[in-house]
């Protein structure tokens, strides 16, 4: 009897022990996990805010537009466009000028005075209006004539008419080289004015005198 108690007993005590070692281990287990749960948890946390992109720095405020440059004054004035045909009408003036003219008003313009009065520099070239010339080629001209304050009385000067020989665009081409050669500042003719002045004193044949053609408006 007495054997069978301490048989007894000691399978109790085994088991007791067994739990009890069983419910340890259960704990040291659990313990062990929540560490390990734990650490990884802090490691993984670094890691997380090391990988979480970081936020986009704010823009720079744009730069302001450069400002725009003003345009061209609207009340500049634009370039004269140049006269269509005008160096072809240059180039006739100086061939005509070249066979017909210069014998008397000479290569320079200087003319041989007192027959010939110069045309470099002369006020009845640099005027406005070329209607005056017009006429006194198409006509031509005689007697007296002052010119630069200068008068040409003896012999008195006689030119030519030219209008029978000459067409509108020659007569137009001598004058245009006249009025921008030899000092002279004075503007272009066109044929269109040699065919107006033309048609206008078609019933003239007398040369003209200096009182007649000062009566013809330059300005």
């Amino acid at each position: 009897m007495s054997r069978k108690s301490s048989s007894s007993d000691r399978l109790v005590t085994l088991a007791t022990y067994g739990i009890g070692t069983a419910m340890g281990g259960g704990l040291l287990l659990m313990v062990g996990a929540f560490m390990i749960g734990s650490f990884v948890a802090l490691r993984a946390k670094p890691a997380a805010a090391a990988e979480a992109p970081a936020a986009p720095a704010a823009a720079a405020p744009a730069a302001p537009a450069p400002a725009a440059t003003p345009a061209a004054a609207a009340t500049t004035p634009a370039s004269p466009a140049p006269a269509a045909g005008g160096a072809d009408l240059l180039a006739t003036g100086q061939r005509i000028y070249s066979t017909v003219c210069i014998a008397c008003h000479q290569p320079t313009g200087q003319g041989l005075p007192p027959m010939f009065p110069p045309l470099a520099g002369s006020d009845w070239v640099n005027v406005n209006k070329p209607d005056r010339m017009i006429r006194m080629v198409l006509h031509g001209f005689t007697g007296p004539i002052t010119i630069n304050g200068k008068p040409f009385t003896s012999p008195a000067p006689m030119m030519p008419p030219q209008g029978g020989a000459l067409n509108d665009e020659q007569i137009a081409g001598v004058l245009t080289y006249v009025r921008s050669n030899f000092g002279n500042k004075a503007g272009p003719v066109t044929p269109e004015q040699v065919k107006t002045i033309r048609e206008a004193e078609k019933a003239r044949s007398a040369m003209w005198t200096e009182a007649e053609i000062l009566k013809i408006p330059v300005e």
